[in-house]
């Protein structure tokens, strides 16, 4: 009786788990010195949450790219809304924006110090300014706002969309962020838990200037990479998952982006 090789049977075998479905898996992205990266930056911003910016320093970092999306992290510090400083979304937040920089050349802006003026519930303040400004400057095709939730929510994302109104008829923005976080092992998702359209967001803001725009509630157990272990590898899933996704909806091959804070 004639056998066939083992590597035709091998073969034959990944031909016939792609046509039932079963894909190739991609290669990972996210490097280990990566989230050592992180951990540093969310250890530093995390100390000086409190604090109020030196004199000669803003109270928020501005890291410019290329690619057409606009990422914000505005309660990654303490934020100051109606009469006291309320507790921050965690610095998580901005080494996340700031990764996302360096990984796929999005523009990025971060609360670094505490806020005088909360962004994401005030228009009249800098943080506003500085984000007009970078829309006019780089006319992004998507703003993601990024927001750390309570672990004590059911969810591991919420997009805020205003109802579908803050994306502009960009109806495949969610579907597609879904599909691209799913992949990387995320997989309890909600829709406008938090619309973003009570208050002055950054997501009501953005879209009134033309661009369409999501808030993402992100569960706090994702954004932990100082923690270790499982949660510093939940953070790597995370950032590969936005990054594979700004990279694919951006025709950009590898992204890598070493723009200076301004």
């Amino acid at each position: 009786m004639n056998l066939r090789p083992r590597a035709i049977s091998v073969t034959l075998a990944i031909g016939l788990l792609t046509t039932m479905g079963v894909a190739q898996a991609e290669r990972a992205l996210i490097e280990p010195s990566q989230i050592q990266e992180a951990l540093t930056i969310e250890t530093a911003i995390e100390a000086q949450s409190a604090t109020a910016a030196p004199t000669d320093t803003a109270w928020y970092a501005v890291l410019k790219g290329s690619t057409p999306v606009l990422i914000t992290a505005p309660h990654a510090t303490k934020p100051y809304r109606e009469g006291s400083y309320r507790f921050s979304d965690g610095a998580g937040t901005a080494a996340l924006a700031k990764l996302l920089n360096t990984l796929t050349c999005a523009t990025v802006i971060y609360t670094q110090y505490r806020s005088p003026s909360d962004p994401n519930y005030y228009d009249d303040n800098a943080f506003k300014a500085e984000v007009a400004e970078l829309i006019k400057q780089h006319k992004p095709k998507l703003l993601i706002d990024l927001h750390g939730s309570s672990t004590s929510r059911p969810y591991d994302v919420d997009f805020g969309t205003m109802e579908g109104t803050s994306l502009l008829s960009r109806t495949d923005i969610v579907p597609s962020l879904r599909k691209a976080l799913r992949k990387e092992g995320l997989r309890n998702f909600s829709d406008d838990y938090f619309p973003a359209a009570k208050h002055p967001t950054l997501t009501r803001f953005a879209s009134s200037l033309g661009v369409p725009s999501v808030q993402l509630e992100i569960n706090s157990t994702w954004l932990l990479p100082s923690q270790g272990d499982i949660y510093a590898q939940r953070f790597s899933q995370l950032l590969q998952g936005l990054t594979r996704y700004i990279r694919n909806t951006n025709d950009t091959e590898n992204g890598a982006c070493r723009a200076g804070g301004v």
